[in-house]
């Protein structure tokens, strides 16, 4: 979402134009319901995943108890990464048939080619190509055969914490309190599940788990000073790779008579920081 410096805009348009310092500033935000059901599908599918990665390390570290057979553990797993793959279609969906930001469908399986914030745009395409695969080979696993089917399923490691950069990086939410207690909650699980996975069987292969563990901790100590030192700092719209309008805010008249050919997606936003127009991104 994008906000510059005024307050009351008509929901899912642009505001209106004041002048501040001398400037227009524009008023950019959306409260349609589908830009709603994209942020809450994306958030419910982070957690769906990270249930099912999860659970999958359950598995690996074979967890049961008299209470809770491995069983229920594997039917789980498989029902999560399912239900993950349904609210990560519906997110993809509803942000792609929503106009207000420039998002194709070819952008949410083909990564970095998309206008809107291309890196973590394109994370995102990743992670849903592999949560794809994914599914694909459980469904048909008993035609591949274990160890191929093991081998895809190593993806898993770079499925989930690709989405949760994904989340972080291009979320409207990033910022807000309980989304980033949530985020925060699903990585502290899986950080500690995958402690436990490189500890359980230990002393085989003491140096694969020693270096497994310092690298968990590196990337856990890399992800909260880029996290502190980008998204959760102002303006990481901007850095992230924000176009210059979406395709409903171009086609608004109030904005071509402002910016005149300059009103294009590939245009109005270096003409309007080259004008000195006072944006502020959230």
């Amino acid at each position: 979402m994008i906000a510059a410096g005024a307050t009351g805009p008509v929901p899912g348009s642009l505001g209106a134009m004041p002048q501040l310092g001398g400037h227009a500033a524009l008023v950019v935000t959306s409260s349609t319901p589908l830009w709603y059901i994209t942020r809450a599908t994306g958030v419910v599918a982070l957690v769906l995943l990270t249930l099912g990665m999860a659970l999958g390390l359950l598995i690996a570290v074979r967890f049961e108890g008299r209470q809770w057979p491995r069983f229920i553990t594997i039917g789980l797993h498989r029902n999560m990464s399912l239900l993950a793959l349904a609210f990560t279609a519906a997110h993809v969906l509803t942000t792609i048939t929503d106009n207000f930001v420039p998002i194709d469908l070819q952008d949410a399986f083909i990564p970095f080619i998309s206008p809107y914030r291309p890196l973590w745009l394109g994370f995102g395409a990743i992670s849903l190509d592999l949560l794809i695969a994914l599914t694909v080979t459980s469904l048909l696993r008993a035609r591949l055969g274990h160890r191929s089917w093991r081998l895809v399923h190593w993806t898993a490691y770079l499925c989930w914490p690709l989405a949760v950069l994904h989340g972080l990086g291009t979320g409207s939410d990033t910022r807000t309190r309980w989304v980033l207690v949530v985020t925060l909650l699903c990585v502290a699980a899986i950080a500690g599940l995958t402690g436990w996975r490189l500890a359980d069987g230990w002393p085989a292969h003491p140096g694969v788990r020693v270096a497994g563990a310092i690298a968990l901790v590196a990337v856990l100590i890399a992800g909260g000073a880029w996290l502190m030192s980008g998204p959760l700092r102002p303006g990481w719209s901007l850095h992230a790779g924000l176009p210059a309008l979406t395709h409903a805010q171009v086609s608004d008249p109030a904005v071509r008579q402002a910016r005149g050919p300059a009103a294009s997606p590939a245009g109005l936003a270096p003409a309007a920081r080259t004008a000195g127009w006072p944006w502020t991104i959230s």
